[in-house]
């Protein structure tokens, strides 16, 4: 997996607009302050409004600001609002992708990262990334969570079983569908 540019993106932006709370930023303001290609960041500023992370108002004291509670949503809605599912291969998310997928052992490793994976940006708010300390504190009890899961994934995997944890994972819409 891959985290496109565009995802990278739409995380600053959202915390460019976290820092100014409930005033309206401009987008051209974001774009200095993260560091964003205006160009790119004004088609980000779209998406992010349709998948409803993002109000905007337009006019010389518009801009936009955060339509979501940063405490309840994830790097995983984000991402899936994106980028789509959250998957390090297509096999895992769909085995009609390929022919061997049933009998593939690959496949059950790939499902087990995809939940892996899931299960990290599942765990992290976007407050937590906004608040969090530079040292990456917040991280603790995602990496705990995550790795409980992975052991018993890779468990299921070793005792010849298909990972449990790890059952077909439904493809979610992105917003450009």
């Amino acid at each position: 997996m891959e985290l496109t540019r565009r995802c990278d993106y739409a995380c600053r932006i959202l915390r460019s607009a976290y820092r100014h709370g409930d005033d309206y930023v401009s987008i051209a303001e974001v774009s200095e302050e993260e560091e964003i290609p205006y160009a790119f960041a004004r088609t980000i500023q779209h998406d992010l409004a349709i998948a409803g992370f993002v109000k905007t108002v337009r006019g010389a004291h518009g801009g936009l600001a955060l339509s979501i509670d940063p405490a309840d949503t994830t790097i995983l809605d984000v991402l899936r609002a994106l980028q789509g599912p959250v998957t390090i291969a297509p096999c895992a998310i769909d085995p009609e992708s390929c022919s061997l997928s049933d009998g593939c052992t690959f496949n059950r490793v790939w499902l087990v990262a995809d939940k892996a994976l899931e299960t990290l940006f599942g765990s992290i708010t976007l407050k937590d990334v906004f608040d969090g300390s530079p040292d990456g504190a917040f991280l603790d009890e995602a990496r705990e969570s995550t790795s409980s899961l992975v052991l018993s994934s890779v468990d299921e995997l070793l005792s010849g079983k298909a990972p449990i944890s790890c059952s077909q994972v439904q493809a979610e819409p992105r917003i450009d569908d």
